[in-house]
């Protein structure tokens, strides 16, 4: 679906905070909900720069994401079937949409792409070539074990990055 910056959308009316990573096999992509929305939130979003890594533990891959003048997100990821795999380009790695919305009214306030390093795309592609392959089994108790044992920050400075 093609998103329109100030329009409302049902899909983001979840009345919750929360990070959303979205892989199809070509493009990546992160939906950032927020209850409270302010102009500076709106500005970091839209403006500040942005750094992806990713985690891998117990199966599970994790981006990590940190805008410029804040802290270090995890948001996990499980690939589904059937997901069609592109294997990335050695010169450029997967582009990645973000988006950023009201959790309370669905209307979108940020959308911008970004592209992720050849290294990271290229991790990308095999965690989820991994998963498909060999789907890990009872995935919330593998996510809330490793939430257990790192923080964002830890997982961050373990990880693969830009």
């Amino acid at each position: 679906m093609q998103y329109i910056v100030n329009n409302s959308y049902e899909e983001f009316s979840t009345r919750r905070n929360g990070f959303e990573f979205h892989f199809d096999g070509k493009r990546a992509g992160v939906i950032i909900l927020r209850t409270n929305t302010d102009d500076e939130l709106v500005h970091i979003f839209d403006n500040n720069e942005v750094f992806f890594q990713l985690f891998l533990r117990e199966e599970i891959v994790f981006l990590l994401i940190k805008f410029q003048g804040l802290n270090w997100v995890d948001i996990p990821f499980i690939a589904h079937k059937p997901l069609n795999l592109h294997p990335p380009d050695e010169t450029k790695g997967y582009d990645i949409d973000i988006l950023f919305a009201n959790s309370t009214s669905g209307k979108l306030y940020v959308k911008r792409s970004e592209t992720l390093s050849p290294g990271l795309s290229k991790a990308l592609f095999w965690a989820a070539y991994r998963q498909i392959k060999n789907p890990p089994g009872n995935i919330q108790s593998r996510i809330n074990k490793v939430h257990a044992c790192f923080s964002s920050d830890e997982m961050a400075r373990l990880s693969l990055g830009k």
